[in-house]
Order: C-alpha cells, then sequence, then structure tokens
C-alpha cells in the first residue's frame, strides 16, 4: 500500500469540507485529467506536474501555492515529510527583519471610503483619500495565526514564559481570542501534520508489558532449542562463570563444562574436512534429521514471532493515528490535518511523546488525551509465544487447506 499523499491529502481536506464537489471537477478545475487525479491516489505523485496544473489546483482547493508546492515536494522525495523540520531555521536577525518590513507594510495599509450613490446603494469614493487600517487588530490576528501554527499560548510563549512581554502577548491573544483557547484555532494557517511513534510513545509511558514478552518469547526459544540440542559454555581458571552466569545458562538448558575447551583445529584441518565432506557428503542419520527439523520449526516460530511483533505495533500505531485523526477532527481545523506511522525511525531519534503530564498547548494535549484512551499492546490477551504459535498454526492450517 502506498504511503498517504500530501497533496491527494490537501485535496481531501478540501473535499471534506466541500461534500458536493466530485473528483471530476477538481481534475477539471485543476486541468488534469480524471484518471491524473486517480493515479495520485492509487500510486502517491511520482511525476512532476506543471507549473499551470500546480497554480489552478491551489486557486481550486484554496490553499497557498507554496502549501501546494511543499505537498509535492514531500511527495516526490525531494524534501522531509516531517515538514516542519525540511526548511533550515533562518537567523533570528532575518526574521525579524522580516516580521518589521511587513509589520510596517500593514501599517501603510488604507480602507477606502465608500460612499452612497442617488439609488442607495454604496460606491467606493475615488476622490477621498484612504483611511488608515485597523493596525492593531492585524496585529492580534497575526499573533493568534502564529500561537495556533506553534501549538496554542502556552507553547508560543514557552521560551520566557514569566517576561512581561509573555503577559503582555497572552493578555493580548486572550482580549483577541479568549480566555478559552479552542477559540484560537480557527486562525491557523498551517497545516497540522501528526507523525506518531508507537515504538517511543510505549517507552515514554513505561509500557514494557508487551515488550518483555518478546523478550520472555526468545528465551522460552532458546530453551526448546537447547533441549533438542544443547549448547555449551565452559569455565575454567582466568574465564571461571560467576554463580549468577551458571544460574543464566542453566536457566537456558546449555551445559556447563568445567575446563578449558580443546584447542581450535587448524586452518589446514578444516579445509581437508570439509573438501572430505564435499567429495563424500554424509546423509544424516533419522535422528539427525528429526534434529534438524525440529531445530528448522522453532527459526521458524522465531521469524513468526518477529513479525508479530511488527504487526501488533502497527496495529496500535494505525489505532492511536485513528483516535488523533478523531480528536483533531472535533476541533473543526480550518487547515488539512495528516496523521501518519512512523515504524522505521529509532526508538533514540524520535521526539519526545506529548503525554499528559508535559504536553504544552491544547494540539498536545489532544493527542496526550488519545493516547491515554488507546489500549496499549499490554492489554492483548496471552504470551506472545501463544500469539504467534496461534498465528503460525492459522497460516499453515490456511495454506495445508
Amino acid at each position: 500500500m502506498p504511503a498517504s499523499s500530501r497533496l491527494v491529502d490537501l485535496i481531501d481536506w478540501y473535499k471534506n469540507a466541500h461534500p458536493d464537489v466530485t473528483d471530476a471537477e477538481i481534475a477539471r478545475r485543476a486541468g488534469i485529467t480524471r484518471a491524473n487525479l486517480s493515479q495520485w491516489r492509487s500510486n502517491g505523485v511520482r511525476g512532476w506536474p506543471a507549473r499551470a496544473t500546480l497554480d489552478a489546483l491551489a486557486a481550486t482547493i484554496g490553499r497557498p501555492y507554496r502549501e501546494v508546492l511543499d505537498a509535492v515536494l514531500a511527495d516526490t522525495g525531494y524534501s522531509d515529510t516531517g515538514g516542519s523540520t525540511a526548511t533550515a531555521a533562518r537567523p533570528h536577525r532575518v526574521v525579524l527583519d522580516d516580521a518589521v518590513r511587513v509589520l510596517t507594510e500593514a501599517a501603510r495599509l488604507t480602507n477606502q471610503p465608500v460612499r452612497q450613490k442617488p439609488d442607495g446603494s454604496w460606491e467606493p469614493d475615488l476622490d477621498a483619500d484612504g483611511i488608515p487600517i485597523d493596525w492593531a487588530a492585524f496585529v492580534t490576528t497575526a499573533l493568534a495565526g502564529a500561537a495556533a501554527n506553534i501549538g496554542g499560548t502556552d507553547a508560543i510563549l514557552a521560551g520566557r514564559p514569566g517576561s512581561w512581554e509573555a503577559g503582555v502577548i497572552r493578555d493580548a491573544l486572550n482580549a483577541a481570542v479568549g480566555h478559552d483557547e479552542w477559540d484560537l484555532w480557527r486562525h491557523r494557517t498551517e497545516p497540522v501534520n501528526v507523525v506518531v511513534h508507537p515504538e517511543r510513545i510505549l517507552s515514554d509511558m513505561y509500557s514494557s508489558v508487551w515488550e518483555n514478552g518478546f523478550y520472555a518469547a526468545e528465551t522460552e526459544l532458546q530453551r526448546r532449542e537447547n533441549a533438542i540440542s544443547p549448547s555449551h559454555v565452559y569455565s575454567y581458571p582466568g574465564n571461571e562463570l560467576t554463580e549468577k552466569m551458571r544460574a543464566y545458562y542453566t536457566d537456558l538448558g546449555v551445559e556447563i563444562i568445567d575446563g578449558p575447551p580443546p584447542p581450535l583445529a587448524s586452518v589446514e584441518e578444516l579445509e581437508a574436512a570439509i573438501a572430505a565432506e564435499r567429495e563424500n557428503p554424509t546423509e544424516l542419520t533419522p535422528e539427525e534429521q528429526a534434529t534438524e527439523d525440529a531445530l528448522a520449526a522453532i527459526e521458524v516460530l522465531r521469524d513468526r514471532l518477529e513479525a508479530l511483533q511488527h504487526d501488533e505495533l502497527a496495529e496500535y500505531g494505525q489505532q492511536l493515528a485513528q483516535a488523533i485523526r478523531e480528536r483533531l477532527a472535533a476541533l473543526k481545523l480550518p487547515v488539512p490535518v495528516t496523521v501518519s506511522v512512523d515504524l522505521d525511525t529509532p526508538l533514540h531519534e524520535a521526539p519526545e511523546s506529548p503525554l499528559d503530564a508535559w504536553a504544552t498547548g491544547a494540539l498536545d494535549r489532544v493527542i496526550a488525551a488519545a493516547i491515554t484512551e488507546t489500549p496499549t499492546p499490554d492489554t492483548l490477551p496471552g504470551t506472545a509465544l501463544q500469539r504467534a504459535e496461534a498465528a503460525l498454526a492459522r497460516e499453515t492450517g490456511a495454506t495445508d487447506d
């Protein structure tokens, strides 16, 4: 199944808000065929759409051209799908200069006065001087949009929350959107892109029962292997096993030999033995064949156990992603929302999970609530080994049928 397309997500966001608009109509407005759009849905965006197509698509779905372009860049592999990390942060001074220029430009904007015509209707009074805009309203609206993009009032003020400047901004935001932060989200302009890292979430929740079950399963498989064909370990002066290690190996069924290991065969001896076996292969006895078959069956079960661990983690990630989607949908955000599951990023590289104890901002609190309410794999019935054996039995039965 292809990964979710960012461009298709934008189109679907528009369709959800305009249920009467069909794919065929969107394709017509964007200047592409219905088959093109269907192919994007099935296979993702592979080729690079023409500039005119992107312009028309941006106008059709009511999103900035840059946002549509970023979606195509992500879909075609030219930028990181993480969104916010795709572009390196610009220097503080550069961003500040841009902000000053924009605010200055806004201060020079004017509203054109109107006048009443003889028939009672109104028209622009082109002879009158322009009236300055409500610059304060412009600034507070921009502040609200930035706060909503970052994740809320607390999130945007997290750098120095106790400063007098933070107090002024908080008061301005409260005056602009009210003390109920949920009213802030209608000002958001950036898409919401949530990436679920189920392995990191379970680690941050100290939810270890499920993972420990797979460690226990591997230990049991080693016991079974040693019961069929015991491995061995040597304990001798300079390399004595501690009592703890003796207990560990004994529990696994490993044979402990007190004394040094026999000398290793020379390279010549090994090569001679390999050559002799190649010329006159030794057939396994029925007992040896039975041992090999039993060990091979355990290896098949080990592979199924590994696949089960991946499948159960993926299923938990999908359930959690759906819970987050439903909660974010309740916010009625004015921007597209994408929730994806990442099973590939190593645990230590994944970002910290927004859990209840330290979630900042309403969006993080929504995600934290979904995490709290979604059952973890710890609640799965039976042991990991029992589930793997049952799955293998079902698959074997289906194959036999």
